[in-house]
């Protein structure tokens, strides 16, 4: 799993910054203004950035769900797990209640729901501050285990396909998710393009909201 040859891993990202952040941005604010619960979307930003690398960046893009783990606080091993850690926290598993979904890219791992890594934890009852940062690297330069985790931004993914393509089943035959994913596609335009301050969005009742772009800014990368 761990690329033994460094000159192989690639240091570069696959999309700029500004690229990851609109992404983001866009999904973000489509979820919030459906009242969405962020921290367990993780599947549906996935979906959808996939799509927009697919249809904008003509990349080799698809959703993957399993457990992940991400060392985010060298101090005491800070690491942000989703997924089943076995006693002798080695082995790792995933299920429909524990798992965590990110997008895979020609070689890359990219993780849009880094930039609410805290809100998250918050979620699950850790108050702890993490900077808004991006997630995107190279498959090569991730950990052999969660044991090898040691510095901050250091991450060991392990892909559940059974549980992928349960979930990407269930997503296709929800026509409001189906439906609010294909609201973020349209809206979105690639960067220097410049975005719709806001989207009119129909709700089922027939009623129309204006849905604002969110500023949240992403500082940095891991």
């Amino acid at each position: 799993m761990q690329n033994s040859h460094p000159s192989a891993q690639n240091l570069r990202p696959l999309i700029p910054l500004a690229d990851y952040q609109r992404i983001f941005r866009v999904v973000h604010s489509v979820l919030q203004s459906v009242e969405a619960d962020i921290p367990a979307a993780s599947f549906f930003f996935s979906v959808t950035a996939a799509q927009m690398l697919k249809k904008f960046y003509k990349r080799n893009a698809f959703p993957v769900a399993g457990a992940a783990f991400y060392l985010i606080n060298q101090e005491g091993g800070g690491a942000l797990s989703f997924g089943v850690l076995g006693d002798d926290a080695q082995a790792v598993s995933s299920n429909h209640d524990a798992f965590h979904a990110w997008v895979q890219c020609d070689g890359y791992a990219i993780d849009f729901m880094a930039p609410v890594f805290q809100e998250l934890l918050a979620a699950a009852g850790h108050a702890v501050p993490v900077p808004r940062r991006m997630f995107q690297k190279d498959l090569g330069r991730m950990s052999a285990s969660v044991t090898a985790l040691a510095a901050p931004g250091d991450f060991f993914l392990n892909p559940n396909l059974e549980l992928t393509r349960e979930l990407l089943q269930q997503f296709m035959a929800k026509k409001a998710l189906t439906n609010l994913s294909q609201v973020c596609v349209e809206w979105y335009r690639k960067p220097p393009k410049a975005m719709p301050d806001d989207l009119a969005l129909q709700g089922g009742d027939g009623e129309v909201a204006r849905i604002r772009l969110n500023p949240v800014a992403v500082d940095g990368v891991w």
